[in-house]
């Protein structure tokens, strides 16, 4: 068993949540369903804002807010009940005018394999109209590149 540290990360610098395989998450085939892989990953990415200092209430206060546009999905390989997983995420481009870009990679614990990669792009709209706007300060002042 790997510690999430020693999995085999795209990146350095990742940000990390933890989740088990759950009787919810499996499908007809036997397997995690696609559209779980897209859960955990707004959940990392979420979670990745919030310590970055862009909590939900601050998406509120600046009306704005960074939504898909692109997603670019690699499924690798398949999941089953108990399987624990590390997910991370990372700022893979930053505009700091509109647009925003993230890595998301799924890692089974057991035996360190990649079993789905995600590379998502996001554009920055208003929370009045959904139009695309230019990121607000706290936008530009949190979301940097964090590949590095």
């Amino acid at each position: 068993m790997h510690t999430i540290n020693e999995l085999s990360w795209d990146f350095p610098n990742p940000h990390i949540l933890k989740f088990q395989v759950i009787e919810d998450n499996i499908d007809i085939l036997g397997h995690v369903n696609n559209k779980v892989y897209l859960d955990w990953s707004e959940a990392v990415s979420w979670d990745h804002s919030n310590l970055l200092g862009v909590s939900h209430e601050d998406f509120k206060k600046v009306k704005s807010a960074c939504v898909v546009v692109r997603n670019k999905i690699e499924y690798l390989a398949s999941l089953f009940l108990d399987d624990e997983i590390a997910i991370s995420t990372w700022i893979t481009q930053c505009d700091h005018k509109i647009k925003l870009s993230r890595l998301f990679q799924v890692i089974r614990i057991a035996d360190n394999k990649t079993v789905f990669r995600s590379n998502v792009d996001y554009v920055c709209v208003s929370l009045e109209n959904y139009k695309p706007k230019r990121m607000p300060d706290l936008f530009k002042k949190s979301y940097k590149v964090t590949t590095k």
